[in-house]
């Protein structure tokens, strides 16, 4: 098993270096369990990436977004699902396969989606930076939705279940950070089923 703190990557001179954000982002967050999240600074992590100050700027604009950054590819894969599925499919079904197929992660990325969640679910200021975020999630499961149950995005059952079955998406995976050693799609969708089971859906 590796160590949980990566020796930093020596900085280049001459020609800018190819950075890859998810590198980044995992040598931060598992700098932030060793040192504190609070303690870190964005200097901190842009000489542990070997890369200069204005350069993580560009991809991280703050240290919130640095940890939200990496759920916006796991939104963007559930989309997709959402969009692309036959309307003869269950709804039930394509939640539950939208759900795993969006965390269909690779080892670095359950690591860094592992580390992310456990500093969310103990930091209400991070919880409350990516409420965009989570509105966007809200969004996406309405308009899904509205067109299962032929009913308005905005009307109140479709908002209230919109609602429900994200909550419960995030918490089942902040439970999963805390409590699961292993691949996170199972949990969520256990938390789907319990939703559902009680929705009737």
């Amino acid at each position: 098993m590796s160590s949980p703190t990566a020796d930093p990557a020596p900085r280049r001179r001459g020609r800018p270096v190819d950075v890859d954000p998810e590198r980044v982002a995992l040598l931060a967050l598992r700098h932030f369990d060793e040192h504190g999240y609070e303690a870190t600074t964005m200097d901190d992590i842009a000489e542990l990436a070997g890369i200069g100050r204005r350069t993580l700027f560009r991809y991280f604009p703050s240290k919130p977004a640095l940890v939200w950054g990496g759920m916006e590819p796991v939104v963007e894969r559930m989309h997709a699902v959402l969009d692309d599925a036959s309307p003869d499919e269950p709804v039930r079904d394509v939640l539950a396969r939208a759900i795993t197929v969006s965390l269909d992660l690779s080892p670095d990325a359950l690591e860094a989606t592992r580390r992310r969640l456990r500093l969310l679910g103990s930091d209400p200021a991070l919880i409350a930076f990516g409420l965009s975020r989570l509105n966007a999630d809200h969004g996406m499961l309405a308009d899904f939705l509205a067109r299962r149950l032929g009913e308005p995005a905005d009307g109140l059952r479709v908002h209230v279940l919109a609602d429900a079955v994200s909550s419960a998406n995030f918490s089942a995976l902040i439970w999963w950070a805390r409590h699961d050693e292993g691949v996170p799609a199972p949990v969520a969708v256990a938390a789907l089923d319990a939703l559902l089971s009680r929705w009737g859906g």
